[in-house]
């Protein structure tokens, strides 16, 4: 072989290497290039389904929060306690009705509205959201809120199915059952006292005698424990036996006869007052002739040694 020969094939060889080369590394390039975007994409997905979460459970709260004021009112305009209250608070929650009536406060504002405006703000952003709302329940475990429950299927992917996620997902919500009406006080006043679950700063009632601080627990409609008392979640169904998350407060029967309502011989004790139960009652010294306390209050309140 003479001299331009090899020269002409060292020449190719070499010029085949950097051709070689050149396409492996654009290769590598490009399968980086797509690695990053699917990385990305994946990234997207996962942020998102971290909002998603949150917006749930926020949904899931106010819907619940609505619930439990739509029950309130429609114990007011019906005159009659909620029937199958689990049953009752999943309706209003999922489909904002109550019996197959809609209630003006669930307007827009159910679980499944929710859902629906989170799966319309994913597919602007070319992510593919699917719910499966599979239960509601409500639970008391506290004296002073109440814990809603959901159990939903949750599908998120992207438009490119470059990435997916699917589960069963379970959150809940906390809601606090002050400021909420209790329906004792509306049902049994024809919806003329309205009496809002507040909570007692007031813990000594007496002091030596001194009935001062009795007497602005009556006045200001204070609630305090009691697991002799119904909770929030008996109240609402008219259940006045006695739960460990109980409350209870003492009846302003001024307040009634304020309305023209007629008032009754019996311990001041709510669920005792709007009862039916036999008990000893004892009137209290410094205290209105119309508040009476039954025996099994006394040391509650402090006034076992004023009566009278």
């Amino acid at each position: 072989m003479n001299k331009k020969g090899v020269f002409f094939t060292f020449a190719a060889i070499a010029l085949s290497v950097i051709i070689i080369m050149s396409f492996n590394t654009y290769k590598s390039y490009d399968m980086k290039e797509k690695t990053d975007v699917v990385a990305v994409r994946i990234n997207t997905v996962n942020n998102f389904i971290k909002d998603i979460e949150q917006d749930l459970e926020k949904g899931l709260f106010i819907a619940g929060f609505r619930a439990f004021l739509s029950m309130g009112e429609s114990i007011a305009n019906k005159g009659t306690f909620i029937t199958n209250l689990e049953g009752s608070f999943e309706e209003l929650v999922l489909q904002g009705t109550l019996n197959n009536e809609e209630l003006s406060l669930m307007k827009d504002s159910t679980f499944t509205d929710w859902s629906e405006k989170i799966e319309a703000q994913a597919n602007k952003v070319g992510i593919t959201v699917n719910f499966t709302i599979l239960s509601v329940s409500i639970t008391q475990e506290d004296a002073w809120s109440v814990l809603v429950n959901a159990n939903l299927s949750l599908e998120v992917r992207d438009e490119k199915n470059t990435s997916s996620w699917k589960r069963n997902k379970s959150m809940a919500a906390e809601i606090s059952t002050e400021s909420f009406e209790d329906p004792l006080y509306t049902l049994n006043s024809q919806g003329r006292v309205i009496s809002a679950i507040t909570k007692s700063p007031i813990t000594d009632f007496t002091d030596e005698g001194d009935v001062s601080n009795l007497l602005e627990f009556i006045n200001n409609s204070y609630y305090i424990e009691s697991n002799t008392s119904p909770n929030f979640l008996m109240r609402l169904q008219g259940i006045l036996s006695n739960s460990s998350t109980g409350i209870e407060s003492l009846v302003n029967l001024e307040e009634f006869q304020e309305q023209g309502l007629a008032i009754k011989d019996r311990s001041a004790v709510d669920y005792i007052y709007f009862g039916t139960q036999s008990t000893s009652n004892y009137r209290i010294n410094n205290t209105p002739e119309w508040f009476k306390l039954d025996n099994g209050h006394l040391e509650i309140y402090k006034v076992q040694n004023i009566t009278i």
